[in-house]
């Protein structure tokens, strides 16, 4: 009785996991970069020389009607023809969705052709503030689709950790780190995030 039942549970959880095709082929690479503050990285996810999509750190400062205010924000960047997931609450929105380990990547989300902000942080004389769904989480993923030379569109991700604070002394202290990235070599097919095999 006790095997009969623990079949059934792992039946259940199998037909309850997405499924990718047999045929489908994850092409994984490992990385270890780290993106400072005022610079960029380009991301080739295929490995064919041509930049898929660029992620940049900056900062800017400007006015606003107390005084001095800055900005540091985290933006990917698609090259024309790729997109970014973006949250399926917010259709049209810019935010780059922080994607958990296992979430599936496919036709079906919501994709946003232009630049996307992960994580935004302002401070200064008007006040503290922030935007996008990525500052100061611990390993997530972005959702990537892009078209090879070909015009076949793959799907993709990207593990980005991110973490910005403002000190006592109104000082940033900002990191991005980007540890890996995956594509789905079958074009139209869909990836799970973190999936490396």
């Amino acid at each position: 009785m006790k095997s009969i039942g623990l079949t059934l549970i792992t039946t259940l959880m199998l037909a309850a996991a997405p499924i990718l095709p047999a045929h489908a082929q994850i092409v994984y690479t490992q990385v270890n970069v780290s993106i400072p503050v005022g610079e960029s990285y380009n991301l080739d996810l295929n490995g064919d020389g041509i930049t898929d999509f660029t992620l940049k750190s900056k900062l800017l400062q400007g006015l606003c009607q107390w005084g001095d205010e800055y900005v540091w924000s985290l933006t990917v960047i698609p090259v024309a023809g790729n997109h970014v997931v973006t949250a399926t609450d917010q259709a049209g929105s810019d935010y780059a969705s922080a994607l958990l380990y296992g979430a599936l990547v496919n036709a079906a989300q919501n994709f946003y052709p232009n630049a996307s902000l992960m994580a935004s942080l302002n401070w200064g004389a008007c006040g503290v503030g922030m935007q996008g769904e990525w500052l100061n989480l611990p390993t997530r993923y972005l959702g990537l689709q892009f078209q090879d030379s070909d015009g076949n569109t793959h799907c993709a991700w990207a593990k980005v950790t991110t973490a910005a604070y403002v000190d006592q002394d109104e000082h940033l202290h900002a990191s991005t780190l980007l540890t890996g990235y995956a594509y789905q070599a079958t074009a139209g097919e869909g990836i799970l995030a973190g999936a490396t095999q």
